[in-house]
């Protein structure tokens, strides 16, 4: 009470204890819902020690929370006390992490962790979810229940996905990239003709596999062919294979082409813009009838495949000057698919460095971590060469920098250079409304990510509820939930 007596001195008395009261009954409802979900809840700081256990994760648990509360998590794992491994990964990767236990007797028990940021983008606390699905005795119950929890925590189970595509090297957390692998979800599941479009090194090879590997053409070929890499005399015979002497050099058996080894599956076609214009042609039979013959070939061959085709180019400027067909463009773009530069989806940038920096660290044996300066700057850079420069700029930090930290002093002065210049650019080319409204809405878009209800970003911001109704719907971010 020493602090209420020395408010009453510069306060008014009556209105300081009532506050003071007000703050306590609300901590106390807060004590009792998080006491009263059927869920387990299980929360500690950033460094590990447990700060609250519920009622309902004691019974999961089968422990006394007035033990373990104070106490490090990492040692009561080690000791065998509780199992709660999750939190050292949330901790580790800070990324929501998601898994399925099981205990004695059967019991599964999903657990999901969610890290809380500090407004310097660190680790404050991270929140553990738990629920008996010990009921759900088959793994299509069990997928049922997963439907059904992501209607109620569906940023949840889209961070478990986004991890699963980060397992094959995509990485996903802007607005942009996750319509463009929502668009290639939904284009796995038909056999479309799909055209990608971007810079060099945005990820369409990863885009192509993607969609292979999600399509009912999986348990096929994956074939890929870059056809800026084939010498223009001989993109005819790789694409459709070619009988025994139809050249200077051939075999006398023959070969098969990139068609007939993709049977059954999908043949991925980059950098299209590059087949001349009579090998085009082939294709666009193909397109019409399923059917090859190879050079010096005149016994047809249907063919049963999947097209995926991916240019850097401006096919419609090479239509106009007659490089291109135009009639190949409209059967090859029935679903086109335009892949921003990394530049243009900086919300990437970071997961993108978090992602490539465990994975060297894996693939050498490392354990080097990066500072937040480290990561600013990096953030700055233009990435002409989009995500396949940025994981090259990691991969060189993470075998060239002899400390365990890579800080702004380890990252090349010609990077560094680069990053301020490019930022200065953009700061020059926007008026300071248009860098405040681009600040706002990242925050925006940042804390609907994290907390998916109006109230919760409110508080979290700062503001009123109906302010931030207001900001979603002027910045057009939808699916706010308005409670």
């Amino acid at each position: 009470m020493d602090a209420i007596e020395h408010l009453k001195k510069i306060y008014e008395p009556d209105r300081v204890i009532q506050e003071y009261e007000r703050q306590k009954k609300i901590n106390e409802h807060l004590e009792d819902i998080i006491d009263s979900s059927y869920d387990g809840i299980f929360i500690c700081d950033k460094n590990g020690i447990i700060l609250k256990i519920n009622k309902a994760s004691e019974r999961i648990n089968k422990i006394d929370a007035k033990k373990f509360i104070g106490r490090n998590v990492k040692g009561l794992i080690s000791k065998g006390y509780i199992d709660q491994s999750v939190t050292l990964e949330v901790l580790k990767t800070k990324l929501p992490v998601t898994q399925i236990r099981e205990w004695e007797k059967g019991k599964k028990i999903l657990i999901t962790g969610n890290p809380i940021f500090d407004e310097k983008g660190e680790i404050s606390l991270v929140v553990m979810n738990e629920r008996d699905i010990t009921e759900l005795d088959k793994v299509k119950e069990e997928l049922e229940e997963s439907k059904a929890l992501s209607k109620r925590y569906s940023s949840e189970l889209s961070d478990i996905r986004m991890r699963e595509l980060e397992g094959k090297e995509i990485v996903s957390r802007s607005k942009e990239s996750l319509i463009v692998f929502e668009t290639a979800m939904k284009v796995s599941k038909v056999d479309s003709v799909v055209l990608l479009l971007g810079e060099s090194g945005v990820g369409k090879g990863l885009t192509a596999g993607l969609i292979h590997r999600l399509s009912s053409r999986k348990r096929g070929p994956f074939v890929t062919v870059n056809c800026s890499a084939i010498p223009e005399s001989l993109v005819e015979a790789e694409l459709f294979g070619y009988e025994g002497g139809a050249f200077t050099g051939a075999r006398l058996s023959g070969k098969p082409g990139l068609f007939e080894m993709a049977r059954n599956g999908t043949l991925f076609i980059d950098e299209v813009a590059d087949i001349p214009l009579g090998t085009q042609v082939k294709i666009l039979k193909f397109l019409e009838d399923n059917v090859i013959i190879r050079v010096a070939g005149t016994k047809p061959k249907k063919i049963d495949l999947r097209i995926i085709t991916a240019s850097n180019q401006d096919l419609k400027e090479m239509i106009k000057n007659k490089r291109f067909r135009e009639d190949l463009y409209y059967r090859l773009s029935v679903v086109p698919i335009v892949i921003p530069p990394l530049r243009e989806r900086r919300a990437d940038i970071s997961p993108l460095i978090n992602f490539f920096l465990n994975h060297f660290n894996k693939k050498y044996n490392f354990s080097k971590r990066i500072s937040s300066g480290a990561i600013d700057i990096l953030y700055s850079y233009p990435y002409l060469g989009n995500v396949r420069e940025l994981r090259n700029i990691i991969e060189n930090l993470v075998v060239l920098t002899d400390d365990d930290l890579i800080e702004v002093r380890h990252i090349p002065k010609e990077i560094c250079l680069k990053a301020n210049l490019y930022m200065e650019n953009q700061l020059n080319q926007a008026s300071l409304r248009e860098i405040l409204n681009k600040v706002e809405k990242e925050v925006l878009i940042k804390a609907f990510e994290e907390y998916k209800t109006t109230t919760k970003m409110a508080k979290v911001l700062g503001v009123s509820q109906p302010s931030v109704v207001r900001k979603l719907k002027q910045y057009r971010i939808r699916n706010a939930i308005q409670t």
